[in-house]
């Protein structure tokens, strides 16, 4: 690849240097030229930070090396790091790993789960400065190219690529700050129900019902997407069902296998999508999100030329969120008469919203702070790094959260996240479950026109910028009325929590 990108690095530059009326000649003069117009545009639209063919050239021999603080992390994180063995609630001892993190962690044994908390958090602190050494290297190495190509900013030149504007960026943060004191409610109730003095954050994925709900076994699980999905019509179902039905899906958890789960589409085949399955209705959560990802790639291949098959990461997310949200709407509607169900479902609705768009808001803040930080010249040592995280772990979770961690070591924080090192990615979480919960309401209300433009969004692939696409569905994402949106939700689902533990 290194080979590759070193080798077609002149065409941008080429591209980029074609004057406009000169290049609508071109076009004139062979009218297949037209299918690659908004290909052209996006080249050209940062076409003035290009750099000179010989140093574009060495950026692409030089990228396999920018990319090892990622290659490194994966190894460590994925192979190397021991979390050691424990006991579950039946006596068996267990290996610890990320993907079954979530089973201990949400044990109704306190003991069980804080010991698997401590686990996890020192195996990340044990290797800490490592990981600290890695970031830093990663974001300099970031920075440098910045500058080298003349942006103000890291963050500028990411957002830039698909002309999001960075305003949108300061609005998501600014706008959970303004809402933060629901997530304190949200906390100080579930203190209240747990009956602890202290809230920790191995209190926080509990259930509040004092029992697990809906363990879910895969074909349990396929089921319930299958029946969950169909909002969506039909033909999205028969695609779902080609998916469950050959072997696209690799299921199990296995040795060395990255932990959680992911997609990746192939043109000329199909998706395959990894999963690391556990028996709870939290691995049905991530079947589905995993197969909004592979029929957003199945149908944007199947409708656009190979050059706009591929969708922008900002949109990426929105198809895979929307199919939580539709199964979390199912569950709840299913299970409306079951006092215990509404519990669990409102406060795993409530689990999603904190995961996916206020943690991922935490750490876009955190990013943004780190990559300015190293930009003004302060080396991004252990030590500043957990000063930030503190800082922000006090801010998003008020008083109400008890610090667990020696030494206000929040390395645990930074040090497992495989995202930091993807450049800017972490806020598209937050923003794609923003709009993703806009559109699932209108869909889910019967609003027959917002589901039509929904599947031609899904077939777009990248044929026209992001926030343009995300536009065409309904939603403006300029102004921040899709977070209060978003936030409204989360309300009423702690309104709802509070009224059903105030009756018997």
């Amino acid at each position: 690849m290194a080979t590759f990108y070193a080798g077609t690095a002149f065409y941008r530059i080429e591209i980029s240097g074609i004057k406009s009326d000169k290049l609508k000649s071109y076009m004139t003069q062979e009218p297949k030229l037209l299918n690659y117009q908004f290909y052209f545009d996006r080249i050209r639209l940062n076409s003035a930070h290009q750099l000179t063919a010989t140093e574009e050239k060495l950026l692409g021999t030089l990228n396999a090396t920018l990319q090892s603080p990622n290659d490194i992390f994966d190894t460590l994180n994925d192979i190397d790091l021991n979390f050691g063995t424990l006991k579950d609630e039946n006596g068996d001892e267990i290996e610890l790993t990320m993907g079954n993190a979530s089973q201990f962690i949400q044990s109704q044994n306190r003991d069980i789960r804080k010991k698997a908390v401590d686990m996890i958090a020192h195996a990340h602190i044990s290797v800490s400065h490592t990981m600290a050494k890695l970031y830093n290297t990663h974001v300099h190495s970031q920075n440098t190219i910045t500058a080298l190509r003349g942006y103000h900013s890291a963050r500028s030149q990411q957002l830039a690529q698909n002309n999001i504007p960075e305003a949108l960026y300061d609005v998501l943060i600014s706008k959970t700050h303004e809402h933060i004191n629901t997530v304190y409610r949200y906390y100080d109730l579930r203190k209240k129900v747990l009956g602890v003095e202290q809230l920790h954050h191995y209190d926080l994925s509990v259930s509040l019902t004092g029992k697990d709900f809906l363990p879910t076994t895969y074909e349990e699980g396929k089921k319930l997407a299958l029946e969950a999905l169909q909002p969506l019509g039909e033909d999205y179902v028969n695609q779902v069902k080609e998916a469950l039905n050959n072997r696209w899906i690799d299921v199990a958890e296995n040795v060395g296998k990255s932990s959680g789960g992911f997609e990746i589409g192939i043109a000329t085949v199909h998706p395959y999508i990894l999963l690391n399955w556990t028996n709870k209705l939290y691995s049905t959560n991530i079947l589905v999100h995993e197969m909004g990802h592979a029929i957003h790639s199945v149908r944007s291949n199947q409708t656009q030329p190979v050059q706009y098959s591929e969708a922008a990461t900002f949109n990426a997310e929105i198809a895979s969120t929307l199919n939580e949200i539709l199964l979390q709407n199912y569950l709840i509607k299913k299970y409306q008469n079951d006092r215990d169900a509404q519990i669990y479902l409102r406060t795993k609705s409530i689990a999603t919203f904190l995961g996916t768009f206020v943690t991922q808001v935490k750490f876009a803040e955190f990013e943004q702070l780190t990559y300015q930080t190293e930009q003004n010249g302060q080396a991004l040592s252990l030590t500043v790094l957990n000063q930030m995280a503190t800082q922000l772990e006090h801010q998003f979770n008020g008083e109400q959260i008890v610090d667990d961690f020696p030494d206000d070591s929040y390395a645990v924080h930074f040090a497992s996240v495989p995202h930091f090192y993807y450049n800017f990615y972490v806020y598209q979480y937050a923003t794609s479950y923003a709009v993703a919960s806009a559109i699932a309401n209108k869909i889910l209300s019967g609003d027959k026109q917002v589901l039509d433009h929904y599947h031609l969004f899904l077939a777009s692939g990248g044929v026209d910028y992001p926030v343009n696409l995300i536009k065409s569905v309904g939603v403006d994402m300029v102004s921040g009325e899709y977070l209060d949106s978003a936030f409204a939700n989360f309300e009423d689902d702690v309104n709802t929590l509070e009224r059903l533990f105030s009756t018997k």
